[in-house]
């Protein structure tokens, strides 16, 4: 299995969240950089989904994918919180990298990883050959 555009893309989320930290934090509470920073990481994050859902078609990964979707959300949830009035900007940047950071090394697994170990962490049994 390859997932190496999502991989790129949650990577890609991680940067732009960063540097929208990094700005908020530079420039003070501001209320459109804010909004605009939200509207950005969802539209990087609905980018993620959609990579994850072309790389991830045809496989036999629906023990999986549900983990993908609570990264997905948890990231999408904290970066939909920027722009909410007096948000704590260092416990969502937290929430997102603490969803980020695992999807990547747990994409990166995937593709490591052979037939039988997929099949194995999604409780598909493979047939045996004579």
């Amino acid at each position: 299995m390859r997932t190496l555009q999502t991989q790129m893309r949650v990577r890609r989320a991680l940067r732009v969240e960063a540097e929208y930290q990094r700005r908020l934090a530079d420039e003070g509470p501001s209320p459109d950089l804010a909004r605009a920073g939200a509207a950005r990481l969802l539209h990087v994050l609905r980018d993620v989904r959609a990579a994850w859902a072309q790389e991830s078609a045809g496989s036999d990964l629906a023990g999986l994918r549900a983990h993908v979707s609570r990264w997905l959300a948890a990231m999408e949830s904290a970066a939909g919180g920027l722009d909410r009035p007096g948000a704590d900007l260092a416990s969502l940047s937290e929430q997102f990298r603490d969803a980020g950071v695992p999807l990547v090394f747990f994409l990166r697994g995937l593709d490591d990883s052979s037939d039988p170990v997929l099949a194995e962490l999604t409780g598909t049994v493979l047939q045996r050959s004579a």
